[in-house]
């Protein structure tokens, strides 16, 4: 009997095992592939690694505006994130503890989430070109709050449920008004909640593609519309693509790393309770 256990542990780790190498070769091989010289990219049998690395990929795809375009994405996903965020925080309390609009309030924003953005990727256009919007960071973080701040009200809506109500209202009966005991007792309490608000809404802006090819054309293009630009006469610079990706991956690597500890405890605060 144990020696059956173990055969189906040994089998449930080397699936385990498969399945891993499965997900993480393409990072792998697109690691590999920024690392290589360009005439090392294309050839059969392709090299797995590459015995003359070089950061040439990293420095060509730099100054093929890449320095301004990773500023971009930078300025529009952290104005993103802590918009979004400050929004959601007092947005979700209000829904959680006011039932503000009751259930139907709630399921509206959550559904906006839902709709397709190129469903309103033309009307937005044409508003954004009539107000001066367009090639913005503004225009662009405006566009991101359709993507970012349904969802992230959502999360706070389900986060502030979890909460015991009698915390603020042992704050009040000290003699906190109820802003006061949201901003003293509640909002510390949520902390894990607002990491993961505030990470959800840092990738949807940062790996943002529709929005951002429509609605830029040179001063605001950021990262994903230049990766998929990456191409000359003849054919795709996989090296530099492979590079800017490799950038771009960076940032979410070393939030979610710094905010690990919240992650975990936010993630099963009751995030998606109804």
């Amino acid at each position: 009997m144990a020696k059956k256990k173990t055969v189906k542990t040994v089998v449930r780790y080397l699936l385990l095992v498969v399945v891993l190498i499965a997900f993480m070769f393409p990072i792998y091989w697109m690691l590999m592939t920024s690392f290589k010289p360009r005439e090392e990219v294309m050839v059969y049998p392709p090299i797995f690694v590459s015995t003359r690395p070089t950061l040439d990929a990293y420095f060509d795809a730099i100054r093929a505006r890449g320095g301004l375009v990773i500023q971009n994405s930078i300025m529009v996903a952290i104005a993103t994130t802590v918009i979004t965020t400050v929004l959601a925080a007092f947005s979700g309390y209000s829904l959680a503890r006011f039932k503000t609009g009751g259930m139907n309030l709630a399921f509206w924003i959550l559904s906006t989430r839902m709709l397709p953005p190129v469903a309103v990727i033309i009307p937005l256009f044409l508003m954004w070109y009539t107000l001066g919007l367009v090639d913005t960071i503004p225009g662009l973080v405006l566009a991101h709050f359709v993507l970012t701040v349904p969802f992230a009200v959502w999360l706070m809506r389900g986060f502030y449920l979890d909460i015991p109500k009698e915390l603020e209202e042992s704050a009040m009966v000290d003699g906190c008004s109820r802003f006061s005991a949201l901003l003293r007792v509640v909002l510390p309490v949520a902390v894990p909640g607002i990491a993961v608000t505030a990470l959800f809404s840092f990738v949807f802006s940062w790996n943002e593609f529709l929005f951002a090819i429509v609605l830029t054309r040179e001063a605001a293009t950021t990262m994903p519309v230049l990766v998929a630009g990456m191409h000359e006469a003849h054919g795709v610079i996989w090296s530099q693509m492979a590079g800017l990706s490799a950038l771009g991956m960076a940032p979410i690597i070393v939030l979610t790393v710094l905010a690990q500890r919240y992650l975990v405890r936010g993630l099963t605060l009751g995030a998606v309770r109804g």
